[in-house]
Protein backbone atom coordinates (compact mmCIF):
# COMPACT_ATOMS: atom_id res chain seq x y z
CA UNK A 1 0.00 0.00 0.00
CA UNK A 2 1.46 3.45 -0.90
CA UNK A 3 2.53 5.52 2.08
CA UNK A 4 -0.03 8.28 1.40
CA UNK A 5 -2.92 5.82 1.20
CA UNK A 6 -1.99 4.42 4.58
CA UNK A 7 -1.84 7.87 6.14
CA UNK A 8 -5.26 8.86 4.81
CA UNK A 9 -6.74 5.85 6.63
CA UNK A 10 -5.57 7.26 9.97
CA UNK A 11 -8.39 8.70 12.00
CA UNK A 12 -6.49 8.84 15.24
CA UNK A 13 -2.83 9.87 15.07
CA UNK A 14 -0.54 10.15 18.05
CA UNK A 15 2.22 12.67 17.85
CA UNK A 16 2.89 15.70 19.82
CA UNK A 17 2.97 21.68 19.43
CA UNK A 18 2.56 27.74 20.56
CA UNK A 19 1.27 32.06 20.62
CA UNK A 20 1.14 35.75 22.44
CA UNK A 21 -1.25 38.28 23.72
CA UNK A 22 -3.04 39.85 20.80
CA UNK A 23 -3.38 43.57 20.26
CA UNK A 24 -7.01 44.53 20.48
CA UNK A 25 -8.67 46.90 18.05
CA UNK A 26 -11.92 48.02 19.61
CA UNK A 27 -14.73 50.23 18.35
CA UNK A 28 -15.27 53.36 20.37
CA UNK A 29 -18.84 53.90 21.52
CA UNK A 30 -20.91 56.06 23.86
CA UNK A 31 -24.01 54.95 25.75
CA UNK A 32 -26.87 57.36 25.15
CA UNK A 33 -30.55 57.69 26.02
CA UNK A 34 -32.99 59.75 24.00
CA UNK A 35 -36.82 59.80 24.03
CA UNK A 36 -36.77 56.71 26.28
CA UNK A 37 -35.02 54.71 23.54
CA UNK A 38 -31.64 53.30 24.46
CA UNK A 39 -28.82 53.33 21.96
CA UNK A 40 -25.11 53.90 21.99
CA UNK A 41 -22.81 55.60 19.51
CA UNK A 42 -20.25 53.52 17.67
CA UNK A 43 -17.26 55.15 15.96
CA UNK A 44 -16.36 53.28 12.77
CA UNK A 45 -12.90 51.70 12.79
CA UNK A 46 -10.68 50.71 9.87
CA UNK A 47 -11.91 47.65 8.00
CA UNK A 48 -15.39 47.69 9.53
CA UNK A 49 -18.58 47.32 7.50
CA UNK A 50 -22.22 47.73 8.50
CA UNK A 51 -22.51 43.95 8.33
CA UNK A 52 -19.59 43.44 10.73
CA UNK A 53 -20.87 46.08 13.15
CA UNK A 54 -24.33 44.50 13.15
CA UNK A 55 -22.81 41.08 13.87
CA UNK A 56 -20.69 42.53 16.65
CA UNK A 57 -23.67 43.96 18.54
CA UNK A 58 -26.17 41.26 17.56
CA UNK A 59 -28.52 43.65 15.76
CA UNK A 60 -29.77 43.60 12.19
CA UNK A 61 -28.41 45.68 9.35
CA UNK A 62 -31.90 47.15 8.99
CA UNK A 63 -31.74 48.32 12.64
CA UNK A 64 -28.58 50.26 11.85
CA UNK A 65 -30.00 51.64 8.60
CA UNK A 66 -33.14 52.76 10.44
CA UNK A 67 -31.16 54.87 12.92
CA UNK A 68 -28.49 55.87 10.39
CA UNK A 69 -30.07 56.33 6.91
CA UNK A 70 -26.81 57.61 5.37
CA UNK A 71 -25.05 54.36 6.24
CA UNK A 72 -26.92 52.69 3.35
CA UNK A 73 -24.62 54.53 0.97
CA UNK A 74 -21.28 54.57 2.76
CA UNK A 75 -19.67 54.55 6.19
CA UNK A 76 -16.30 56.14 6.71
CA UNK A 77 -13.60 55.70 9.29
CA UNK A 78 -14.38 57.96 12.23
CA UNK A 79 -18.07 58.38 11.41
CA UNK A 80 -20.49 57.76 14.28
CA UNK A 81 -23.38 55.31 14.11
CA UNK A 82 -26.31 54.93 16.48
CA UNK A 83 -26.61 51.30 17.56
CA UNK A 84 -29.86 50.17 19.25
CA UNK A 85 -29.50 48.82 22.76
CA UNK A 86 -31.46 45.64 22.03
CA UNK A 87 -33.16 43.59 24.73
CA UNK A 88 -31.27 40.36 25.28
CA UNK A 89 -28.49 38.98 27.44
CA UNK A 90 -26.29 42.09 27.37
CA UNK A 91 -26.17 45.85 27.52
CA UNK A 92 -23.22 47.73 26.04
CA UNK A 93 -21.40 50.32 28.09
CA UNK A 94 -18.71 52.80 27.17
CA UNK A 95 -16.07 53.43 29.81
CA UNK A 96 -16.21 57.02 31.03
CA UNK A 97 -13.48 59.24 32.54
CA UNK A 98 -12.48 58.17 36.07
CA UNK A 99 -14.73 55.12 35.82
CA UNK A 100 -13.44 51.93 37.45
CA UNK A 101 -14.45 48.29 37.35
CA UNK A 102 -15.68 48.63 40.92
CA UNK A 103 -17.84 51.62 39.96
CA UNK A 104 -19.39 49.59 37.13
CA UNK A 105 -20.06 46.65 39.43
CA UNK A 106 -21.96 48.97 41.76
CA UNK A 107 -23.80 50.74 38.95
CA UNK A 108 -25.05 47.50 37.39
CA UNK A 109 -25.40 45.65 40.72
CA UNK A 110 -23.08 42.72 40.01
CA UNK A 111 -19.63 41.48 40.91
CA UNK A 112 -16.63 42.58 38.88
CA UNK A 113 -16.09 38.92 38.00
CA UNK A 114 -19.42 38.93 36.14
CA UNK A 115 -18.24 41.76 33.87
CA UNK A 116 -14.84 40.13 33.31
CA UNK A 117 -16.50 36.80 32.46
CA UNK A 118 -18.33 38.24 29.43
CA UNK A 119 -15.37 40.39 28.33
CA UNK A 120 -12.38 38.02 28.00
CA UNK A 121 -10.33 40.77 26.38
CA UNK A 122 -10.72 43.10 29.34
CA UNK A 123 -7.55 44.02 31.25
CA UNK A 124 -5.87 47.05 32.79
CA UNK A 125 -4.57 47.91 29.29
CA UNK A 126 -7.98 47.71 27.58
CA UNK A 127 -10.12 49.20 30.38
CA UNK A 128 -9.71 52.73 29.02
CA UNK A 129 -11.94 55.70 28.30
CA UNK A 130 -14.12 55.25 25.23
CA UNK A 131 -13.82 51.46 25.00
CA UNK A 132 -16.98 49.37 24.81
CA UNK A 133 -17.70 46.45 27.09
CA UNK A 134 -20.59 44.05 27.53
CA UNK A 135 -22.69 44.13 30.68
CA UNK A 136 -24.55 40.87 31.42
CA UNK A 137 -28.15 41.30 32.52
CA UNK A 138 -28.80 37.76 33.72
CA UNK A 139 -26.90 35.07 35.63
CA UNK A 140 -25.10 37.68 37.73
CA UNK A 141 -24.15 37.71 41.41
CA UNK A 142 -24.63 40.46 43.96
CA UNK A 143 -21.81 43.02 44.14
CA UNK A 144 -19.49 43.29 47.09
CA UNK A 145 -21.29 45.18 49.83
CA UNK A 146 -20.64 46.06 53.43
CA UNK A 147 -17.33 45.70 55.21
CA UNK A 148 -14.39 47.87 54.24
CA UNK A 149 -15.30 49.93 51.16
CA UNK A 150 -11.67 50.63 50.25
CA UNK A 151 -10.86 46.92 50.44
CA UNK A 152 -13.83 46.09 48.21
CA UNK A 153 -12.69 48.65 45.63
CA UNK A 154 -9.11 47.39 45.69
CA UNK A 155 -10.16 43.75 45.35
CA UNK A 156 -12.54 44.40 42.44
CA UNK A 157 -10.24 46.71 40.49
CA UNK A 158 -7.32 44.31 40.91
CA UNK A 159 -9.21 41.77 38.79
CA UNK A 160 -8.01 43.67 35.70
CA UNK A 161 -4.41 42.80 36.60
CA UNK A 162 -5.02 39.19 37.49
CA UNK A 163 -2.67 36.68 35.92
CA UNK A 164 -4.43 33.42 35.33
CA UNK A 165 -2.20 30.40 35.73
CA UNK A 166 -2.31 28.24 32.60
CA UNK A 167 -3.14 24.60 32.89
CA UNK A 168 -0.27 22.74 31.30
CA UNK A 169 -1.21 20.10 28.79
CA UNK A 170 0.71 16.85 28.42
CA UNK A 171 -0.76 15.26 25.32
CA UNK A 172 -2.58 17.82 23.18
CA UNK A 173 -5.92 16.50 21.98
CA UNK A 174 -7.04 17.92 18.63
CA UNK A 175 -10.18 17.31 16.58
CA UNK A 176 -9.78 17.96 12.84
CA UNK A 177 -13.20 17.93 11.15
CA UNK A 178 -13.22 18.44 7.39
CA UNK A 179 -15.71 17.67 4.58
CA UNK A 180 -13.74 14.76 3.09
CA UNK A 181 -16.90 13.42 1.42
CA UNK A 182 -16.79 16.46 -0.83
CA UNK A 183 -13.56 15.15 -2.37
CA UNK A 184 -15.38 12.02 -3.51
CA UNK A 185 -18.48 13.77 -4.87
CA UNK A 186 -16.90 16.81 -6.52
CA UNK A 187 -13.37 15.62 -7.29
CA UNK A 188 -12.08 18.38 -5.02
CA UNK A 189 -8.87 17.41 -3.23
CA UNK A 190 -8.32 20.54 -1.18
CA UNK A 191 -9.55 19.10 2.13
CA UNK A 192 -7.43 15.96 1.75
CA UNK A 193 -4.39 18.05 0.86
CA UNK A 194 -4.95 20.25 3.93
CA UNK A 195 -5.11 17.09 6.06
CA UNK A 196 -1.93 15.74 4.47
CA UNK A 197 -0.10 19.00 5.24
CA UNK A 198 -1.38 18.89 8.82
CA UNK A 199 0.02 15.35 9.20
CA UNK A 200 3.43 16.60 8.06
CA UNK A 201 3.23 19.20 10.82
CA UNK A 202 2.59 16.40 13.32
CA UNK A 203 5.68 14.60 12.04
CA UNK A 204 7.83 17.68 12.75
CA UNK A 205 6.03 18.30 16.04
CA UNK A 206 6.91 14.80 17.22
CA UNK A 207 10.58 15.55 16.52
CA UNK A 208 10.27 18.46 18.98
CA UNK A 209 9.12 16.04 21.66
CA UNK A 210 5.52 17.27 21.67
CA UNK A 211 2.73 14.71 22.00
CA UNK A 212 -0.54 15.06 20.07
CA UNK A 213 -3.63 12.89 19.90
CA UNK A 214 -5.31 13.72 16.59
CA UNK A 215 -8.96 12.81 16.06
CA UNK A 216 -10.01 13.16 12.42
CA UNK A 217 -13.62 13.09 11.19
CA UNK A 218 -15.54 13.61 7.98
CA UNK A 219 -17.93 16.56 8.38
CA UNK A 220 -19.88 15.69 5.23
CA UNK A 221 -21.27 18.38 2.99
CA UNK A 222 -24.01 19.82 5.22
CA UNK A 223 -24.42 20.01 8.99
CA UNK A 224 -26.28 16.73 9.61
CA UNK A 225 -23.21 14.49 9.81
CA UNK A 226 -21.31 17.12 11.78
CA UNK A 227 -23.96 17.31 14.52
CA UNK A 228 -23.52 13.60 15.17
CA UNK A 229 -19.73 13.93 15.26
CA UNK A 230 -19.85 16.74 17.85
CA UNK A 231 -21.83 14.53 20.23
CA UNK A 232 -19.06 11.93 20.46
CA UNK A 233 -17.69 11.48 23.96
CA UNK A 234 -14.04 11.86 22.92
CA UNK A 235 -14.68 15.41 21.61
CA UNK A 236 -15.99 16.84 24.87
CA UNK A 237 -12.54 17.51 26.37
CA UNK A 238 -10.35 18.34 23.36
CA UNK A 239 -7.80 21.17 23.45
CA UNK A 240 -8.24 22.41 19.86
CA UNK A 241 -11.05 22.21 17.33
CA UNK A 242 -10.10 22.81 13.69
CA UNK A 243 -12.18 22.70 10.53
CA UNK A 244 -15.48 23.46 8.88
CA UNK A 245 -15.76 24.78 5.37
CA UNK A 246 -19.36 25.89 4.93
CA UNK A 247 -21.28 28.48 6.89
CA UNK A 248 -23.66 26.02 8.56
CA UNK A 249 -20.74 23.81 9.62
CA UNK A 250 -18.77 26.77 10.98
CA UNK A 251 -21.74 28.07 12.99
CA UNK A 252 -22.33 24.65 14.50
CA UNK A 253 -18.67 24.16 15.42
CA UNK A 254 -18.47 27.70 16.81
CA UNK A 255 -21.49 27.10 19.04
CA UNK A 256 -19.94 23.85 20.26
CA UNK A 257 -16.62 25.58 21.03
CA UNK A 258 -18.38 28.32 22.97
CA UNK A 259 -20.44 25.89 25.05
CA UNK A 260 -17.42 23.70 25.84
CA UNK A 261 -14.90 26.59 26.07
CA UNK A 262 -12.67 25.03 23.42
CA UNK A 263 -10.44 27.12 21.08
CA UNK A 264 -11.80 26.86 17.53
CA UNK A 265 -9.66 27.53 14.45
CA UNK A 266 -11.51 28.48 11.24
CA UNK A 267 -8.89 27.74 8.56
CA UNK A 268 -10.52 28.55 5.22
CA UNK A 269 -13.29 31.10 4.86
CA UNK A 270 -12.78 34.87 5.17
CA UNK A 271 -16.52 35.54 5.38
CA UNK A 272 -17.48 34.19 8.80
CA UNK A 273 -18.69 36.57 11.52
CA UNK A 274 -18.27 34.09 14.37
CA UNK A 275 -15.22 35.91 15.76
CA UNK A 276 -17.34 38.93 16.64
CA UNK A 277 -19.20 37.13 19.42
CA UNK A 278 -17.21 33.99 20.27
CA UNK A 279 -14.02 34.59 22.29
CA UNK A 280 -12.76 31.10 21.39
CA UNK A 281 -12.63 31.68 17.61
CA UNK A 282 -9.41 32.15 15.63
CA UNK A 283 -10.07 33.05 11.99
CA UNK A 284 -6.99 32.32 9.89
CA UNK A 285 -8.22 33.87 6.62
CA UNK A 286 -8.52 37.64 7.04
CA UNK A 287 -11.97 39.15 6.29
CA UNK A 288 -11.76 41.02 3.00
CA UNK A 289 -12.59 44.52 4.38
CA UNK A 290 -9.76 44.21 6.91
CA UNK A 291 -7.39 42.94 4.22
CA UNK A 292 -8.25 45.82 1.85
CA UNK A 293 -7.84 48.37 4.64
CA UNK A 294 -4.39 47.11 5.62
CA UNK A 295 -3.31 46.73 1.98
CA UNK A 296 -4.34 50.32 1.29
CA UNK A 297 -2.16 51.61 4.12
CA UNK A 298 0.72 49.43 2.92
CA UNK A 299 0.36 50.94 -0.57
CA UNK A 300 0.37 54.48 0.81
CA UNK A 301 3.40 53.84 3.02
CA UNK A 302 5.28 52.53 0.00
CA UNK A 303 4.15 54.98 -2.70
CA UNK A 304 2.88 58.16 -1.02
CA UNK A 305 5.64 60.26 -2.63
CA UNK A 306 5.13 58.75 -6.08
CA UNK A 307 3.16 59.75 -9.15
CA UNK A 308 0.11 57.49 -8.60
CA UNK A 309 -1.91 56.50 -11.68
CA UNK A 310 -5.05 54.33 -11.60
CA UNK A 311 -5.66 52.37 -14.81
CA UNK A 312 -9.44 52.25 -14.77
CA UNK A 313 -11.45 49.31 -16.14
CA UNK A 314 -15.11 50.30 -16.08
CA UNK A 315 -16.44 46.79 -16.70
CA UNK A 316 -14.67 45.28 -13.70
CA UNK A 317 -16.84 43.21 -11.37
CA UNK A 318 -14.02 41.71 -9.30
CA UNK A 319 -13.17 42.12 -5.63
CA UNK A 320 -10.57 44.69 -6.69
CA UNK A 321 -13.41 47.21 -6.95
CA UNK A 322 -13.83 47.24 -3.18
CA UNK A 323 -10.09 47.61 -2.62
CA UNK A 324 -9.95 50.58 -4.99
CA UNK A 325 -12.77 52.26 -3.06
CA UNK A 326 -10.82 51.90 0.18
CA UNK A 327 -7.62 53.12 -1.47
CA UNK A 328 -9.28 56.19 -2.97
CA UNK A 329 -10.80 57.11 0.40
CA UNK A 330 -7.42 56.79 2.11
CA UNK A 331 -5.63 58.80 -0.59
CA UNK A 332 -8.25 61.54 -0.37
CA UNK A 333 -8.17 61.59 3.45
CA UNK A 334 -4.39 61.98 3.40
CA UNK A 335 -4.59 64.55 0.59
CA UNK A 336 -2.40 62.45 -1.70
CA UNK A 337 -3.05 63.23 -5.35
CA UNK A 338 -3.61 60.55 -8.00
CA UNK A 339 -4.70 60.41 -11.62
CA UNK A 340 -7.27 58.07 -13.18
CA UNK A 341 -6.85 56.97 -16.80
CA UNK A 342 -9.20 54.69 -18.68
CA UNK A 343 -7.50 51.45 -19.78
CA UNK A 344 -8.60 51.56 -23.42
CA UNK A 345 -7.00 51.73 -26.85
CA UNK A 346 -5.78 55.28 -26.19
CA UNK A 347 -4.29 54.43 -22.79
CA UNK A 348 -0.68 54.66 -23.96
CA UNK A 349 -1.02 58.25 -25.19
CA UNK A 350 -2.90 59.34 -22.06
CA UNK A 351 -0.32 57.64 -19.86
CA UNK A 352 2.58 59.42 -21.57
CA UNK A 353 0.91 62.75 -20.82
CA UNK A 354 0.79 61.94 -17.09
CA UNK A 355 4.24 60.42 -16.56
CA UNK A 356 6.71 62.18 -14.29
CA UNK A 357 10.44 62.37 -14.91
CA UNK A 358 11.11 63.29 -11.27
CA UNK A 359 8.92 60.89 -9.31
CA UNK A 360 8.46 57.15 -9.48
CA UNK A 361 5.41 56.39 -11.64
CA UNK A 362 3.31 53.72 -9.93
CA UNK A 363 0.39 52.27 -11.88
CA UNK A 364 -2.38 50.19 -10.35
CA UNK A 365 -5.24 48.69 -12.39
CA UNK A 366 -8.77 48.80 -10.96
CA UNK A 367 -9.34 45.22 -12.14
CA UNK A 368 -7.41 42.09 -11.14
CA UNK A 369 -8.14 39.86 -14.14
CA UNK A 370 -5.46 38.17 -16.25
CA UNK A 371 -6.70 40.01 -19.34
CA UNK A 372 -6.29 43.40 -17.68
CA UNK A 373 -2.84 42.50 -16.39
CA UNK A 374 -1.72 41.40 -19.85
CA UNK A 375 -3.09 44.52 -21.53
CA UNK A 376 -1.57 46.84 -18.93
CA UNK A 377 1.90 45.28 -18.94
CA UNK A 378 2.02 45.59 -22.73
CA UNK A 379 1.42 49.33 -22.50
CA UNK A 380 3.85 49.76 -19.59
CA UNK A 381 6.68 47.97 -21.39
CA UNK A 382 6.22 50.33 -24.32
CA UNK A 383 6.31 53.31 -21.96
CA UNK A 384 9.44 52.00 -20.22
CA UNK A 385 11.15 51.54 -23.59
CA UNK A 386 10.20 55.07 -24.62
CA UNK A 387 11.36 56.60 -21.33
CA UNK A 388 14.42 54.62 -20.20
CA UNK A 389 15.32 57.25 -17.60
CA UNK A 390 11.88 57.22 -15.95
CA UNK A 391 11.12 55.08 -12.91
CA UNK A 392 8.13 52.73 -13.12
CA UNK A 393 6.34 50.49 -10.64
CA UNK A 394 3.26 48.28 -10.94
CA UNK A 395 1.04 47.40 -7.97
CA UNK A 396 -1.62 44.71 -7.86
CA UNK A 397 -3.53 41.88 -6.30
CA UNK A 398 -3.25 38.46 -4.60
CA UNK A 399 -4.54 36.46 -7.57
CA UNK A 400 -1.71 37.72 -9.73
CA UNK A 401 0.06 34.68 -8.29
CA UNK A 402 -2.44 32.54 -10.20
CA UNK A 403 -1.77 34.47 -13.40
CA UNK A 404 1.97 33.95 -12.91
CA UNK A 405 1.42 30.21 -12.60
CA UNK A 406 -0.61 30.17 -15.84
CA UNK A 407 1.70 32.43 -17.83
CA UNK A 408 5.30 31.79 -16.76
CA UNK A 409 6.62 34.52 -19.09
CA UNK A 410 4.84 37.12 -16.95
CA UNK A 411 7.51 36.88 -14.28
CA UNK A 412 10.03 38.61 -16.56
CA UNK A 413 7.57 41.49 -16.98
CA UNK A 414 7.08 41.64 -13.20
CA UNK A 415 10.81 42.06 -12.61
CA UNK A 416 11.19 44.58 -15.39
CA UNK A 417 8.26 46.73 -14.20
CA UNK A 418 9.23 46.66 -10.51
CA UNK A 419 5.99 44.91 -9.63
CA UNK A 420 4.49 44.51 -6.16
CA UNK A 421 1.24 42.99 -4.95
CA UNK A 422 -0.45 42.49 -1.59
CA UNK A 423 -1.53 39.08 -0.35
CA UNK A 424 -2.32 37.07 2.77
CA UNK A 425 -0.79 33.86 1.35
CA UNK A 426 2.48 33.58 -0.54
CA UNK A 427 5.00 30.89 -1.43
CA UNK A 428 8.14 31.67 -3.39
CA UNK A 429 8.89 28.43 -5.26
CA UNK A 430 12.61 29.26 -5.28
CA UNK A 431 12.83 29.69 -1.48
CA UNK A 432 14.69 26.84 0.30
CA UNK A 433 11.88 26.20 2.82
CA UNK A 434 9.31 25.96 0.01
CA UNK A 435 11.47 23.59 -2.05
CA UNK A 436 12.02 21.44 1.04
CA UNK A 437 8.29 21.22 1.74
CA UNK A 438 7.50 20.33 -1.88
CA UNK A 439 10.08 17.55 -1.77
CA UNK A 440 8.85 16.21 1.55
CA UNK A 441 5.22 16.27 0.40
CA UNK A 442 6.11 14.29 -2.73
CA UNK A 443 8.21 11.83 -0.74
CA UNK A 444 5.37 11.11 1.69
CA UNK A 445 2.38 11.09 -0.63
CA UNK A 446 3.80 10.24 -4.05
CA UNK A 447 2.27 13.31 -5.67
CA UNK A 448 2.87 17.03 -6.08
CA UNK A 449 0.94 19.78 -4.38
CA UNK A 450 -2.11 20.79 -6.40
CA UNK A 451 -1.55 23.91 -8.48
CA UNK A 452 -3.98 26.18 -6.63
CA UNK A 453 -3.96 29.36 -4.57
CA UNK A 454 -3.43 29.14 -1.69
CA UNK A 455 -1.59 25.82 -1.31
CA UNK A 456 -3.87 23.88 1.02
CA UNK A 457 -1.15 21.40 1.97
CA UNK A 458 1.10 24.21 3.20
CA UNK A 459 -1.85 25.92 4.92
CA UNK A 460 -2.48 22.72 6.87
CA UNK A 461 1.19 22.52 7.81
CA UNK A 462 1.50 26.17 8.91
CA UNK A 463 -1.72 26.05 10.93
CA UNK A 464 -0.68 22.86 12.69
CA UNK A 465 2.84 24.06 13.50
CA UNK A 466 1.64 27.39 14.89
CA UNK A 467 -1.27 26.33 17.07
CA UNK A 468 0.16 23.09 18.44
CA UNK A 469 3.34 24.87 19.56
CA UNK A 470 1.19 27.57 21.16
CA UNK A 471 -0.78 25.08 23.21
CA UNK A 472 2.40 23.23 24.14
CA UNK A 473 4.15 26.40 25.32
CA UNK A 474 1.28 28.25 27.00
CA UNK A 475 -1.38 25.66 27.74
CA UNK A 476 -4.94 26.82 28.37
CA UNK A 477 -3.91 30.49 28.45
CA UNK A 478 -2.31 30.58 24.99
CA UNK A 479 -4.70 33.36 23.94
CA UNK A 480 -2.65 35.70 26.16
CA UNK A 481 0.58 34.86 24.32
CA UNK A 482 -0.37 35.02 20.66
CA UNK A 483 2.51 37.27 19.64
CA UNK A 484 5.19 35.54 21.65
CA UNK A 485 5.57 32.53 19.39
CA UNK A 486 7.93 33.50 16.58
CA UNK A 487 6.80 30.92 14.06
CA UNK A 488 7.78 31.88 10.52
CA UNK A 489 5.20 30.38 8.18
CA UNK A 490 6.05 28.85 4.82
CA UNK A 491 2.95 30.39 3.21
CA UNK A 492 1.28 32.48 5.93
CA UNK A 493 2.26 34.26 9.12
CA UNK A 494 -0.09 34.73 12.05
CA UNK A 495 -0.85 38.12 13.56
CA UNK A 496 -4.03 37.58 15.55
CA UNK A 497 -5.89 40.52 17.03
CA UNK A 498 -9.00 40.41 19.17
CA UNK A 499 -11.94 42.05 17.38
CA UNK A 500 -13.52 43.47 20.56
CA UNK A 501 -13.55 42.90 24.32
CA UNK A 502 -15.99 40.01 24.13
CA UNK A 503 -15.12 38.38 20.81
CA UNK A 504 -12.40 36.23 19.28
CA UNK A 505 -9.46 36.82 16.99
CA UNK A 506 -8.81 37.38 13.31
CA UNK A 507 -5.48 37.04 11.54
CA UNK A 508 -4.37 40.45 10.27
CA UNK A 509 -1.22 39.28 8.52
CA UNK A 510 -0.38 40.93 5.20
CA UNK A 511 2.53 40.46 2.80
CA UNK A 512 3.71 42.87 0.14
CA UNK A 513 5.60 40.88 -2.50
CA UNK A 514 8.23 42.82 -4.47
CA UNK A 515 9.66 41.66 -7.81
CA UNK A 516 12.92 43.59 -7.88
CA UNK A 517 14.86 44.68 -10.98
CA UNK A 518 17.81 42.47 -9.92
CA UNK A 519 15.48 39.43 -10.36
CA UNK A 520 15.14 38.84 -6.62
CA UNK A 521 11.78 38.49 -4.85
CA UNK A 522 11.18 40.08 -1.44
CA UNK A 523 8.41 39.08 0.96
CA UNK A 524 7.73 41.97 3.31
CA UNK A 525 5.15 42.37 6.06
CA UNK A 526 2.62 45.03 5.10
CA UNK A 527 2.46 47.93 7.56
Amino acid sequence: MPKYSFILLLFISTYSYNVKSAEAFYPEATFFMQDNNNYFLHTVERGQTVYAIAAMYNVSIEDIYSLNPDSKNVIKIGSVLKIPQESGSYLYHTIQPKETLYALSQKYQMKGEDIIAVNPGLSAETFTIGKTIRIPINKVTAPLQGGNEDANKKRTNSLLNKNYQPETIGTIKIALILPFEEANTQNDGRMIEYYEGFLLALRDIKQKGISVDLLTYDAGIGAAALSKVLKKDELQDINLLIGGRYDDQIKLMSRFSKEKNIPYIIPFTSRSDEAYNNPNVYQVNTPQPNLYSKASLAFINKYQNSNIILASVTTSASSSTEFIKVLKDDLNDKKITYTTIGLDTDFYNKLNAQLSSEKRNVIIPTDDSAETLSQLTTFLKLAADSHPDFRFALFGYPNWQVHLARFSDSSDDFFRLNTSFYTLFYTNPTAPEVKSFYNTFYKWYGKNLTNMFPKYGILGYDTGMYFIQLVNSYGTQFHNHLHELKYKGIQIDFNFQRVNNWGGFINTNLYVIDYNPDFSISKNLGK
